[in-house]
């Protein structure tokens, strides 16, 4: 592989390392506030106080889920480029 393209990899291979490290931290802090409207809904006084928890807790888990998709597609992505990454230093040192 040339210098240039070798490059483009390793860009590649930083911009999904960020992306998966600010997924991480966006999902880390999604289920935290998800924990938390659960809680506030389990000890809320009566169903009118617990309700606007619970449906927060619901939408939370909602979009942890899709966190959780989008990071096992990071994750994907992540080892796709590795496996090129790694098939061009075999044709370089070959």
């Amino acid at each position: 592989m040339t210098h240039a393209s070798t490059d483009v990899l390793r860009r590649s291979l930083d911009q999904v390392d960020r992306e998966r490290k600010r997924a991480k931290v966006l999902l880390f802090g999604l289920l935290a506030i998800t924990f938390a409207f659960w809680i506030a809904m389990m000890f809320g006084k009566n169903d009118h106080t617990g309700l606007p928890f619970g449906l927060a807790a619901v939408m939370g888990s909602v979009f942890v889920a899709g966190m959780v998709a989008a990071k096992a597609s990071h994750d994907n992505t992540r080892a796709i480029l590795k496996a090129i990454e790694l098939l061009s230093k075999d044709k370089q040192d070959g």
